[in-house]
């Protein structure tokens, strides 16, 4: 029999007062390195984008001299050159706006370079300093990553796709049509 001065061997330990500190920074620093792939992707799609359309420009251009499908031709090559172009813009590097303050974010590259090193290291040890600054750091560092990196990368994305597949498929009505006629 145990006394009741003894802890019991099947009792859960005590929660401490770190485990909600180490959750949050855990699931932040998860959201933050998601954010972080989902841009990987982008950019990697945006890459593809661009050589394949290259690679198709001056393939297409060899059957230019056919007079029956030229019109085809050229609204192909417009569309990837449209293409090509939206996939650029989309590997263009965004910045954080500073916020109605002018204050910038400490976490992201554009924030930093407005300081000097030794500033920039005591507005850091400040915010490391205090839980809820790092926190509000982090969060604000996600909502930037997704709304001003990546909304605007997948935008340029989707309409480098759509400029693609109409292009596409106005090509094919030029160039199809006539051979069927």
């Amino acid at each position: 029999m145990s006394t009741p001065t003894e802890p019991e061997q099947n009792s859960p330990a005590p929660e401490t007062s770190n485990w909600p500190a180490l959750l949050r920074g855990s699931v932040l620093s998860s959201a933050q390195s998601k954010h972080v792939q989902y841009i990987s992707l982008a950019d990697r799609r945006a890459q593809v984008i661009i050589t394949i359309n290259a690679f198709l420009i001056p393939l297409t251009l060899s059957g230019y001299n056919k007079p029956e499908i030229r019109i085809g031709i050229i609204l192909f090559i417009l569309a990837a050159a449209l293409s090509i172009f939206f996939a650029i813009i989309s590997l263009m590097p965004k910045r954080y706006q500073p916020d109605a303050t002018g204050k910038r974010n400490l976490l992201h590259f554009s924030g930093i370079w407005q300081y000097d090193e030794e500033t920039y290291k005591t507005l850091m040890k400040e915010s490391l300093e205090s839980r809820n600054t790092i926190t509000e750091l982090m969060v604000s560092d996600i909502y930037h990553l997704s709304n001003d990196v990546l909304r605007p990368k997948f935008r340029w994305i989707r309409l480098s796709f759509y400029a693609f597949l109409i292009g596409l498929f106005c090509a094919l009505l030029f160039i199809v049509g006539p051979l069927v006629a």
